[in-house]
């Protein structure tokens, strides 16, 4: 007879009433009591810590009794939070443990997630995730846009090791590196997550979570036993210095320059809940490249990450419903300071910057985004406050861009995150511009005649055991802009939606969810400008497999004023699985039929195909392969060619993990476009191409103290210009934290 585990007799009692009556206290180390950070947990401390052994499967099942026994524990001391975790696996041989880089701790490997809410009111938390190879990956996770931020890293120490039935993760997170109240909250919240990819991608966690809830937080268990912390009064300094060395060859011209850049971060805390940065003369110059993207048949701005240290204090508290601020509208800081606050009921951060520019500032339209230059220097401000309300989450959004010689752009307004339940959220957010920073006859900005406008969002999100469901409306004016914030649109009203309904373990598949995707958009007059009807079906199979199959019959776009709509049938078919240790990702997707060439307001035949695929040839190497393939062919016969546009981008980015700390990174990026010049409207090149080649070693020491040695070539070519150009660069850049206070 089988037996029935008595934790799943308590499971549906835990799951009304774990965050209420369940706790996990941590153990306050008496004097002279030490844990050294090796992954065994022989020190006396992690005996006389309580255990807390009780997790459940969230996926591919949800609340039930986990598969594999978890335990963790937690201690602390005069300086840090200590957490001890235990993960029993049945099959050692099939662990996935990788190196990898900082914070590509994915869901292709074995792995903990440590979640911490040191305010306790369960909308942000700290995390660290570690796999068995001892390889972190840090951020912010933000409940009221459901989003983990990888780009902040903290000061936290990772030891692993095995015993003989699983594996261990030892974890040491410096009080300086949380932000908690001043005085400290006497109750922060917790949850404890492993991911444990096999024949399927189990998840487990200390909480008894719903698959597909809309809140991730809102079942953390509290972590009691707290008291008497530290202050973390400090001051930190980081001195940076980057040498570096260029060449410049274009149509026989050539330009060499080298130069030293000589910089400071300060960090500065006062008081447990308040944060001080300051940089002075900082080189963003970035050791990672950008991903390319397509850009030769665009209607709108693309969107890139924020990578630069100085911006990332409190990035998860100017997250809002749109990206009313975007930290990379900031080109080239001069200087920077920016102060973050959190508390119990108010979090807040405000950030301003001396702007050398150098960039393009973008300038929304209704059919597509127009650019100026930023050839002035600039003060950029931005800041948000954040307020607990009766279970809402209220927000507001300042922002000014002032620029040097006259003119500026400025927007505010308010927002709101509501849960009425686990399943249910709404939020809305309205912003008002004003701006005379407007651009001229050389397509510069100078200053002019103000123009007003807003930008207004309400959505709301359903996420139910069988149906999920999201709607947004939005209505933008024609004279909106945010040249702090990232908007490629303005002068529309719309509407949007996803619904799908899901039905779990149907013969082979894990999840069987047919969905229908649809959108309308109209001018501010209520004409027609974009309009789609999407029909598809998500198939869940085992080895965290995803495969979507669409239908996109009847959908309309209008790419100029006064050009009509363009009729477009698409087919759709995607893929994503994490197959095999050594195959560690794979990402497909593929767009057939009817094809929109903006620039002359056609519509044509062809594909647009993506892929990307991770693999692991070495414990030590990760490769990665990125591909963006975009084909247009004319409907109409015509002499010739008839492929109006055909672009590529590629990338190949390979690691060498000499250690944890150390590695050889190369990434080659190409990207190309050809053109039957004779199908064009106006004149454009028949041929463009263009290549990167970088090669950098990395030492990171902590994240006090990192070395990096490079160098980049690259190179363009416009045929029909017959202009090349070639451009090469060797760098090195180090930087040291040191603790002043």
């Amino acid at each position: 007879m089988k037996l029935i585990r008595p934790a799943a007799l308590l499971l549906p009692l835990l799951a009304l009433l774990a965050p209420a009556a369940l706790a996990i206290e941590a153990h306050r180390m008496a004097t002279g009591e030490k844990i050294v950070l090796d992954g065994n947990f022989d020190e006396a401390a992690w005996a006389k810590a309580p255990p807390h052994g009780t997790f459940y499967e969230i996926s591919p099942r949800d609340k039930v009794a986990a598969s594999v026994a978890t335990e963790v524990r937690f201690a602390y001391d005069g300086a840090a939070l200590y957490a001890a975790v235990r993960a029993w696996d049945p099959n050692l041989a099939d662990l996935r443990a990788p190196f990898a880089r900082r914070d590509s701790v994915l869901a292709d490997q074995d792995m903990v997630v440590i979640l911490i809410d040191p305010i306790g009111t369960r909308k942000f938390a700290h995390f660290i995730r570690a796999n068995p190879r001892g390889v972190i990956a840090d951020g912010l996770y933000n409940e009221d846009t459901g989003s983990e931020d990888f780009s902040p890293d903290f000061e936290v120490d990772v030891a692993t090791g095995r015993f003989d039935g699983g594996w261990t993760a030892e974890f040491r997170i410096p009080f300086s590196s949380l932000r908690y109240t001043d005085p400290p909250s006497p109750e922060w919240s917790v949850l404890v997550f492993r991911n444990y990819p096999r024949d399927q991608r189990y998840r487990m966690a200390s909480s008894p979570l719903a698959r597909d809830a809309n809140c991730f937080l809102c079942l953390n268990l509290p972590l009691t036993g707290l008291s008497d912390l530290p202050s973390t009064r400090h001051l930190a300094v980081t001195p940076q210095l980057t040498v570096r060395g260029t060449r410049d060859r274009a149509d026989g011209a050539r330009a060499r320059e080298n130069d030293v850049v000589a910089g400071v971060d300060l960090k500065w805390r006062p008081r447990a809940d308040l944060v001080v940065d300051a940089t002075l003369n900082p080189d963003f110059s970035q050791v990672e490249l950008d991903t390319p993207q397509l850009a030769g048949n665009t209607q709108f701005a693309l969107f890139f990450n924020e990578k630069r240290p100085f911006f990332l204090e409190g990035a998860d508290i100017l997250q809002s419903p749109t990206n009313a601020l975007y930290t990379r509208t900031v080109t080239d800081p001069a200087w920077g300071a920016r102060a973050t606050r959190r508390t119990e009921r108010l979090d807040w951060t405000l950030l301003t910057a001396k702007d050398d520019g150098g960039g393009l500032v973008l300038l929304p339209g209704t059919y597509g985004t127009g650019f100026a230059a930023q050839d002035r220097k600039s003060q950029a401000t931005m800041g948000r406050l954040r307020a607990q309300v009766s279970g809402m989450t209220a927000g507001l959004v300042l922002a000014d861009r002032s620029y040097d010689g006259g003119g500026y752009n400025r927007v505010a307004g308010p927002d709101l995150a509501w849960w009425a339940n686990g399943e249910n959220r709404v939020r809305a957010q309205y912003l008002a511009s004003w701006t005379t920073a407007q651009p001229g006859a050389t397509g510069a900005l100078e200053e002019g005649r103000r123009t007003d406008g807003h930008a207004a969002r309400v959505d709301w999100s359903l996420s139910g055991p069988a149906w999920r469901e999201f709607l947004v409306l939005s209505d933008v004016a024609e004279g909106f802009r945010a040249d702090n914030g990232f908007f490629g649109q303005s002068g529309y009203r719309g509407v949007y939606s996803e619904t799908q309904r899901r039905f779990l373990r149907v013969g082979p598949f894990n999840e069987v969810s047919p969905y229908l995707n649809a959108e309308y958009k109209t001018d501010r007059d209520g004409t027609v400008i974009y309009q789609q009807n999407n029909l598809g079906v998500q198939l869940g199979l085992p080895r965290a497999t995803n495969v979507w199959l669409e239908w996109r019959p009847n959908n309309l776009v209008a790419v100029r004023e006064g050009g009509g709509l363009r009729k477009r049938d698409q087919l759709y078919v995607g893929i994503e699985s994490n197959p095999f240790d050594w195959f560690s990702r794979l990402y497909s997707e593929l767009a057939w039929g009817d094809r929109a060439d903006i620039a002359s307001n056609r519509i044509g035949k062809g594909w647009y195909y993506g892929l990307t695929a991770n693999v692991r040839p070495h414990r030590r190497m990760e490769v990665e392969y990125r591909l963006d393939d975009d084909t247009i062919d004319s409907h109409d016969p015509v002499e010739g060619s008839r492929r109006i546009i055909h672009q590529r981008s590629q990338q190949v980015l390979a690691i060498w993990h000499f250690t944890a700390r150390d590695s050889l990174r190369t990434i080659w990026q190409s990207g190309w476009v050809k053109r039957a010049a004779s199908l064009w409207s106006a004149p454009v090149p028949h041929r463009e191409k263009s290549d990167t080649l970088s090669l950098v070693y990395g030492h990171r020491q902590g994240i006090g103290f990192t070395v990096y040695v490079g160098a980049t070539v690259g190179r363009s070519l416009d045929a029909d210009a017959g202009a090349k150009r070639h451009q090469a660069e060797v760098f090195a850049k180090g930087a040291w934290t040191v603790d002043v206070l």
